[in-house]
Parts: C-alpha cells; structure tokens; sequence
C-alpha cells in the first residue's frame, strides 16, 4: 500500500497495525480520498499565519498561533487551526493545537498538546463529517513549519 502513496516529506506518519491494514481502502479505490479508513499522505503548504500576543510582550500562557494551509498529496483540500500556549518553562513553550482539516469527501478534526520546535507530532483523530463521520485515529506531522511539511493519517476501520 505505501508504493501506491510514498511522497518524497511525508509530514503525517501513521503505522499500520497488523492485519488492519488488508480491511482498509487504498487512495486508489476511494478516487484519491481514503474516505472512511486507511492511510492518506498530505502535503501541507502553509498560506497564513499569525502570532497573537495577548498578554506582556513576548510568548506567555493564552497567547496563540493560527494558521491556515492547502492541502495537496492523497486528496486536496485545507486546513486551519490555532495553537494556545498553556505553558512555558524558560525556552519551552507548550501548546493545545487544534486542526480542522477540509477534504473532497468530508472533514476531520485533530488535537494534541505541542512542545513548539519538536518533531514529529502525534494529533488524536477527534471527529469528522461525511465520510469521516466516525472518524478515529491519528495526525502525524513532521516537518513543522518548514517548506516540507507534511501530514500522514492513519484513519482506523469501525
């Protein structure tokens, strides 16, 4: 299956469990879209992105990052989201991120807490819309913030 979808940044990674992976539809026969299950790669090309500072100048609990991106890869389509700063400790900043993620064959919804800078992060698959309507898995970007990142999801069967 990863020779029908291999990109060259793969910025999500999702690991196939077991015999999992023979009951899950390929991007091939979904038209491009794994619908309700599966592995999907995505490339991410962020479009905008701001730095809300709400508090003393500089980065501090309830400050945010939103952002926006195109999607391209497996299926084309958008995604935005924000990240809340819930901590910092010296360098280390840590955020609540939420991503809402729109594709030809309906929405999904991931959350994760973020240490800014690490890499890869994991996402939880929290909800979804028409064909992902119970949706369930995992988001795994790499390459954050960078010209190569990128999203791999692993979308688990009912």
């Amino acid at each position: 299956m990863r020779s029908l979808i291999t990109k060259g940044a793969v910025v999500a990674s999702v690991v196939a469990i077991g015999g999992t992976l023979a009951a899950w539809t390929t991007p091939a026969q979904a038209g491009g879209d794994t619908g309700q299950r599966g592995i999907l790669h995505l490339n991410v090309r962020n479009d905008q992105y701001e730095f809300l500072d709400f508090g003393a100048k500089g980065a501090g609990v309830g400050d945010r990052y939103v952002f926006s991106d195109t999607l391209s890869g497996d299926a084309a389509g958008e995604d935005g989201g924000s990240c809340e700063i819930v901590r910092v400790e010296g360098e280390k900043i840590t955020t609540n991120c939420v991503i809402s993620l729109r594709l030809p064959r309906g929405a999904l919804t991931v959350q994760s807490l973020w240490v800014r800078g690490s890499n890869p992060l994991t996402m939880a698959i929290t909800g979804g819309t028409g064909a992902y309507r119970n949706a369930r898995g995992e988001l795994v970007a790499t390459d954050i913030q960078t010209p190569h990142e990128a999203y791999r999801l692993r979308i688990l069967p009912d």
